[in-house]
């Protein structure tokens, strides 16, 4: 702990008195006076021609007809400024409509595959945290705070990505969005962003085949531990002109923040993750890419561990792969700009991969049904700049078409706004 607050502070001398013209950080050196009041939020319809449960039938899902409506989120955030160089940031998150009003099905259950129902809903926390603002190359900030691992933790609201929901990659590895509590730095370096933050760790318990490390964010227990902390890099670049290239490390140990680490002893569990995303966005063009690798050490060890746990505390207790890859490409062109119009349609294609189990031990058993690859095409209709329709139709294909293919149609109808400014 003491090395990473010595970090912190020798980094901080070096940069307190650099500039830069543009910004990861929408916070930084915010451009209101007092307070202001916003948010966002989707409404989402899908309609899947396949069946829930993929792990029960020998050929996947099986061929089902059925629709959903949702809604998935709607996020409200005050920021608050007690003087000019020190401020507030706050933001709630209501999913799925609140906490405990609905059910949900999970089919999948440590290789023996079974149903098992579980509470959905949440009202969140997201964000909530003190920064004090030195320049533009350096400010501080403490308390609840997005990890910027990943293009879509760094940028998460509705409008920047095309799909009706958030990528399946990146959704289905880490957490997403992702916060934790700690202490970060972050500024801007001429055509340099940067985010460091030391912050709470994962719980090795919550590690699962189908999502990797994203269930072990610390949820389900009152008190969060930091008993082994984490620590994360964000850094991005601006040089190109109307690109943005993105760089993300996280590095952090997971067995000694578990319930009972007694259980862990001589097993760090250290789960590192190293991101690259690129984003190229002129008046009407708009392409996307990202890239996301995993690695977590005594995956087997915990495999064993997990797989003992009572299921009273809700833990998914499968197999957990040693490695979890995602990367994705997708690019959207707005058509109406041909007509001088100032509303904006972009028709767009996305490719992704991923694989919760890319690469496991010898002794865990790799399921192929974890390697999918999902083509998705559709249209993106902005009203408004901060109002839009998604569209679009996808198809999964799961170990390269050795399963079921499965299909879905989505529609939704997104915001993201500050209502009020001051």
């Amino acid at each position: 702990m003491k090395k990473y607050l010595f970090l912190i502070i020798m980094f901080s001398s070096l940069l307190s008195n650099s500039q830069t013209t543009d910004s990861l950080h929408p916070n930084v050196n915010s451009s209101y006076e007092n307070y202001r009041f916003g948010g966002y939020g989707e409404i989402l319809f899908q309609y899947l021609d396949y069946g829930p449960d993929r792990y029960n039938n020998p050929d996947g899902s099986p061929k089902d007809s059925r629709a959903y409506i949702d809604m998935p989120r709607l996020v409200f955030e005050f920021n608050y400024k007690f003087r000019k160089d020190i401020e507030l940031v706050s933001e709630i998150e209501f999913e799925h409509g609140g906490t405990g009003v609905a059910l949900e099905l999970e089919y999948e259950e440590m290789g023996e595959y079974e149903m098992e129902m579980e509470k959905a809903g949440e009202v969140v926390l997201e964000q909530f945290f003190i920064k004090k603002s030195f320049s533009r190359a350096f400010n501080i900030k403490a308390g609840h705070v997005i990890v910027p691992v990943g293009i879509t933790n760094a940028r998460h609201n509705p409008n920047d990505f095309f799909t009706t929901i958030r990528p399946e990659g990146e959704s289905s590895i880490i957490p997403l969005t992702w916060h934790e509590t700690g202490i970060a730095i972050l500024g801007d370096i001429r055509l340099w962003s940067y985010e460091f933050q030391l912050i709470n760790g994962l719980d090795a318990n919550g590690f699962s085949s189908a999502y990797w490390v994203r269930q072990g964010k610390q949820v389900i227990f009152e008190n969060t531990k930091i008993t082994n902390p984490a620590v994360v890099l964000r850094i991005e670049n601006k040089s190109i002109k109307n690109t943005k290239l993105g760089l993300s490390i996280y590095s952090g140990n997971s067995a000694a923040n578990t319930a009972k680490p007694s259980k862990m002893e001589h097993i760090y569990g250290n789960v590192s993750i190293g991101t690259f995303d690129f984003e190229y966005k002129s008046d009407n063009l708009l392409l996307r890419t990202n890239f996301l690798y995993g690695n977590l050490t005594d995956s087997e060890e915990i495999t064993k561990i997990n797989k003992n746990i009572s299921k009273n505390i809700q833990y998914p207790r499968t197999p957990i792969a040693q490695n979890a890859m995602t990367y994705s490409l997708e690019a959207g062109y707005n058509i109406l700009s041909l007509f001088k119009k100032q509303e904006k349609l972009y028709p767009f294609m996305r490719y992704e991969y991923y694989n919760s189990m890319e690469q496991t031990g010898e002794l865990v058993f790799k399921d192929a049904r974890y390697k999918r690859q999902v083509i998705t095409m559709g249209l993106n209709f902005f009203i408004l700049n901060n109002l839009a329709l998604k569209l679009d139709y996808s198809m999964r294909i799961l170990d390269g078409g050795n399963y079921n293919q499965e299909n879905t149609i989505g529609a939704a109808l997104v915001f993201n706004s500050w209502f009020i400014t001051k």
